[in-house]
């Protein structure tokens, strides 16, 4: 029995000891991985020229220090170059590039080192030689589009909405104040990694602009509300000194306009200031028309809307500070307005046949309107050691607007009569703070996280006086809104060729509403939704990737929507907002295959409550009401192809796209949804070093939308661009040859039957000219707008 016991323990102790030798042997064998791995580190660098332009192509040595033996090699790409897995040592490090004198450096690698590099131009006196070519203004990457600004034809547009409008899947209103992209909806707008309003973006000198990017995949950290994001980065500060521009642009429409635009720039070594004013003179001109019916009430009316001649004058300034002590830490303060008033008398024929009997009804209506839009943004950044970075700011935001209307009606030829009169009066306040963290765990591993909270207050006032009989309304309509979001996002690599970004946002939000009036129902409602998103990227090979993407997202409506304020068309009609309108949310998948610069795409994407404009009417009612309502539901898909081209003088873009979108609702009329066409291409001729001749159109077939149907578009452009005396930027534009972009469309819902054509005012001749002075080449004016309803103001 004893010997059986030692025997046991014997043999325990022998168990014992080969699990404690292999611990030992495990934990030696990963340590030493370790401090291998911690012994082999990465240098990148950015590479550019003397006018702070990245280099677009080289070789790039890491060379044994004193020996010259080669270690590792790379090629430079776009200004860009990286090595990786480099052991501890001193190095020499050499770059080549055609036209630049060689560069050689030597440097110590014992961390992750980043460089910033400067090339000088290696000329060679010629005589009477000058060598002309283009290189592509686009590229494509993993389902995004980045477009460079700097020294192609895109610097010599005249503002940034302009610019976006001659992009592949954008589409800028005829008022150019709302963009929207085809698939996506209204775009997220951001400067860096600071959001902007869409009058903010407009007041951005085209100057200071380096690049643009359509993140058709936004990470976690951008805002649900988006599923798109446009992001401007800016000119880096190669200088100090003082810069600014000044640019006129006349522009003739059915109506003359005008813009005139300055901008300034002064750096010091950790200051900089920033200041842009804009003033434009408007003349639009607007016009629809529409037939609807109403089976149930008996009733058809057909109207036609003309306004000849809306003068609207717009002042935009803006003006900011950056100061920034190192590197890394940096507080600022922003502030843009916009003010604008609109003188707009507008006319409208309607015929209305009730039961039989008809009668004809001419309308004048006066509007005196005035928008005021204002926002203010305090930024601080910290970067608190090698792998932790802190952000925090503070925005308040401000919109109002009063609208003054005189009606007069004459029926059936009978005399205009002064019929009513309307005082109304809309205006919104809000208040964000954001919080965000950033740690790097290392080259290949981060991990971001943020809170936001946003606070806003609106009130609707509106008095309607009708004065055959004297009756007087009044309706006094508040609205509140509370935001709070958190979201975590993570970022890293897998091996060598998957990277993947995979994050999520947690937001809750609370409505609620009073109103001294019965007809405006009380709203109280409060919701949690989680915002997932998923980002995949795998490198086949040297020249293939394949992407997948995974989102979810919500669209709220703007503030201004979900008010009380209306708007006269005519007697029967009335444009309205909706105070009962709910957030649209859609799930959305993608993928995306490149092969070099060729992109293939697919999209498949499904939505709740989406939105539109419709014609409604409740039974027992007066009038109808033009709104934005909640659909049903919305499903789609599209597919296609990106080509870019660049050869000597000529380079090119276009895009081919199959879409299919399906609108349902069970007050609809459902036909049967059909897919349709999107077609973008764009050309540009380097015909000489300092001038550019540019043609472009894309066009958009019929859309059978389920609900909606809608006729096909089509947009042809043309400019030429020339620079005098290296300071002075002349281009003249015509736009919308064809006349093309008349938007038409028919529908059935909730028993009204509508059929109606707006007319767009896009076709135009335009002449810009800028003159740029000063000594400084960009700038790096840094400000984060930290209120994520800011789009959702006005």
């Amino acid at each position: 029995m004893c010997l059986q016991d030692t025997c046991c323990s014997n043999k325990g102790l022998s168990q014992f000891q080969t699990m404690t030798f292999r611990i030992i042997l495990t934990s030696t064998l990963l340590s030493l991985f370790y401090v291998r791995a911690q012994e082999s580190f990465s240098v990148s660098g950015k590479v550019r020229d003397e006018n702070n332009m990245p280099v677009a192509v080289g070789d790039v040595l890491l060379l044994q220090s004193g020996t010259e033996k080669l270690v590792k090699y790379t090629t430079l790409f776009e200004g860009s170059f990286k090595f990786e897995g480099i052991p501890k040592g001193t190095y020499a490090l050499k770059i080549s590039a055609l036209g630049f004198e060689p560069y050689m450096e030597q440097i110590a690698i014992d961390a992750v080192r980043i460089l910033a590099i400067d090339l000088k131009t290696n000329t060679t006196n010629l005589s009477e030689v000058e060598i002309v070519g283009a290189k592509n203004p686009i590229t494509y990457k993993d389902g995004n589009i980045k477009v460079n600004v700097q020294n192609t034809y895109f610097a010599s547009v005249p503002n940034p909405v302009d610019l976006l409008s001659r992009l592949p899947n954008i589409l800028v209103s005829s008022d150019r104040e709302n963009i929207s992209i085809l698939g996506k909806g209204t775009p997220l707008l951001y400067l860096g990694n600071q959001r902007i309003s869409m009058e903010e973006f407009s007041a951005l000198p085209i100057d200071g602009i380096e690049t643009i990017e359509i993140l058709n995949n936004p990470s976690a950290k951008y805002e649900a509300e988006g599923r798109a994001v446009i992001l401007v980065r800016l000119k880096k500060n190669v200088e100090l000194g003082f810069q600014g521009s000044i640019q006129e642009t006349v522009s003739q429409k059915r109506n003359f306009n005008n813009y005139l635009a300055l901008n300034a720039n002064y750096s010091s070594k950790r200051w900089t200031l920033r200041a842009n004013f804009g003033y434009n003179q408007l003349q639009q001109w607007e016009s629809n028309s529409f037939l609807f019916e109403i089976p149930q009430r008996n009733i058809e009316v057909d109207y036609s809307v003309l306004i000849p001649k809306n003068i609207r004058v717009q002042l935009n300034p803006s003006f900011g500070i950056y100061h920034q002590w190192n590197d890394t830490d940096y507080i600022s303060l922003n502030a843009s307005a916009r003010f604008q008033t609109d003188d707009a008398p507008f006319f409208t024929d309607t015929s209305i046949l009730e039961s039989g009997e008809g009668e004809f009804i001419q309308s004048e209506t006066e509007n005196d309107n005035k928008k005021d839009y204002y926002s203010a943004s305090f930024n601080f950044n910290k970067k608190l050691s090698e792998r932790w970075n802190v952000f925090t700011g503070i925005q308040y935001s401000g919109f109002r607007q009063v609208l003054d209307t005189e009606i007069s009606n004459s029926r059936d030829n009978s005399g205009f009569i002064l019929d009513q009169t309307r005082e109304q009066e809309y205006s919104i306040n809000s208040l964000a703070f954001r919080f965000d963290i950033e740690k790097t765990f290392s080259k290949n591993l981060k991990w971001e996280w943020g809170a936001n909270i946003s606070l806003a207050n609106a009130d609707a006032f509106s008095l309607i006086r009708e004065l055959e009989p004297d009756i007087r309304s009044q309706i006094d309509f508040d609205y509140r809104e509370d935001l709070y979001a958190v979201y975590s996002s993570f970022a890293g690599e897998l091996g060598k060729s998957i990277n993947f970004e995979m994050g999520a946002r947690v937001e809750r939000n609370e409505v609620d509403s009073v109103s001294d009036s019965d007809d405006i129902p009380l709203i109280s409602r409060t919701n949690t939704n989680l915002f997932p998103k998923v980002n995949m990227s795998m490198r086949l090979d040297s020249v293939r990737t394949l992407n997948f993407n995974y989102s979810r997202n919500i669209s709220r409506p703007d503030f201004s929507r979900a008010s009380s304020i209306t708007n006269f068309i005519n007697p029967f009609l009335e444009a309205s907002g909706n105070v009962n309108l709910r957030p649209t949310f859609t799930d959305e998948l993608s993928a995306n295959f490149q092969r070099g610069k060729i992109s293939f795409f697919a999209t498949f994407y499904q939505s709740s409550n989406p939105t539109n404009f419709t014609i409604s009417y409740e039974e027992g009612a007066d009038t109808a009401v033009l709104s934005l309502v909640n659909l049903e539901k919305e499903l789609g898909f599209y597919t296609g192809i990106t080509l870019p081209y660049t050869r000597g003088i000529w380079t090119s873009n276009s895009t081919i796209t199959l879409n299919y979108n399906e609108l349902k609702d069970d007050t609809a009329t459902i036909s049967e949804a059909r897919p349709f066409l999107y077609a973008y291409t764009n050309h540009q001729l380097k015909i000489a070093k300092d001038t550019t001749l540019v043609f472009g159109a894309w066009t958009l077939g019929k859309r059978q939308e389920g609900i909606f149907q809608r006729k096909g578009m089509m947009a042809i452009e043309a400019s030429i661009s020339k620079t005098f005396f290296e300071n002075w930027d002349c281009t003249l534009r015509f736009n919308d040859i064809s006349r093309g972009t008349n938007f038409e469309e028919s529908y059935a819902i909730d028993g009204v039957l509508a059929e109606g054509i707006y007319l767009s005012d896009l076709r135009e001749v335009a002449f810009s000219i800028k003159y740029r002075f000063g000594s400084t080449k960009g700038t790096t004016f840094k400000n984060r707008d930290v209120d994520s309803n800011i789009e959702r103001i006005n």
